[in-house]
């Protein structure tokens, strides 16, 4: 069987909208895929966070992340960091990158507990908080 190159193109097209349309293998383009947040320790505290003095002379978004997480350690503790640098350094949590200068060159590590410290200022749960981190980066 013969096609023309018009109709040959015509159906790569299709294929090709097709896979930026149709989920593949059940998941949904997109869609948030839930870390694995680990369980606050109890009494956990801000006492190994970084100081601004130790963290030095940093932009402002830096010195706020750190700040956050200093007000909200059990939080902190309680979230995953979508960095991945659980598997790379072997931290536990995100309140982990703030007990090292790790998070002065990362973005998403900033970003992330931007995050975290609005949505606990403003009230937020534990769990409220994970959706969405899980929206924002899983």
């Amino acid at each position: 069987m013969t096609i023309s190159r018009r109709d040959a193109l015509a159906r790569l097209a299709a294929i090709g909208a097709a896979a930026f349309v149709l989920p593949l293998d059940g998941f949904e383009r997109n869609a948030a895929r839930p870390f694995d947040h680990p369980a606050p320790r109890p009494g956990i505290t801000a006492g190994n966070v970084l100081t601004a003095e130790k963290v030095g002379d940093r932009k402002k978004e830096v010195l706020e992340a750190y700040e956050y997480a200093r007000a909200y350690p059990e939080i902190f503790d309680g979230i995953y960091c979508p960095c991945d640098c659980k598997k790379g350094m072997g931290h536990r949590s995100l309140l982990s990158c703030y007990e090292t200068a790790q998070p002065t060159g990362c973005g998403s590590c900033q970003e992330t507990a931007e995050l975290v410290g609005k949505s606990a200022k403003d009230g937020k749960s534990l769990v409220e908080i994970r959706a969405a981190v899980d929206k924002a980066y899983g």
